[in-house]
């Protein structure tokens, strides 16, 4: 009985270490098939792949030489001598966002800051018509109890 407990224990143990050792690789060549089929996502595109070459030759140059190549360089919209057009539709600016600009938001609060007197204003007074009402409230009911009491006071 014990030899066979023990032979059943190697064999359980055996295929416990195939299953692992199989779902380890299926897994990882199942990523490599992914990586292959797309670029990855920090992957350089191929608009930064030319400016970064671009940079390469410059500093293999020793920088740009003169003014008029600087100008050549950063020519037709170039966000600048380096860089040149790589990348320039991928950022964000208000052309094509429609997110507010700064000087719209800070318009907007200061115009919002303008009317905040006239509304706190505006509910004071509605507050103050509210206390008022309830103050009258108060003393008739007051002056009611007064007159039971006096009432009572005469009986």
């Amino acid at each position: 009985m014990k030899s066979l407990l023990s032979q059943l224990r190697f064999v359980f143990s055996v295929c416990l270490c195939a299953m692992l050792i199989f779902s380890s690789v299926v897994s990882s060549a199942a990523a490599q098939a992914i990586v292959k089929d797309k670029p990855m996502k920090n992957e350089a595109s191929e608009v930064a792949k030319e400016y970064e070459r671009t940079a390469k030759e410059t500093i293999d140059k020793g920088g740009l030489q003169s003014l008029e190549e600087v100008r050549d360089r950063s020519k037709d919209g170039a966000l600048n001598a380096v860089q040149g057009t790589a990348g320039f539709y991928n950022m964000k600016r208000p052309s094509n966002t429609n997110v507010k600009s700064i000087e719209q938001q800070i318009e907007e609060g200061l115009d919002k800051a303008e009317e905040a007197p006239a509304q706190l204003s505006n509910e004071a007074k509605k507050a103050a018509k509210e206390a008022e009402r309830k103050a009258k409230k108060t003393a008739k009911q007051t002056e009611r109890a007064a007159k039971k009491a006096m009432n009572s006071m005469d009986d």
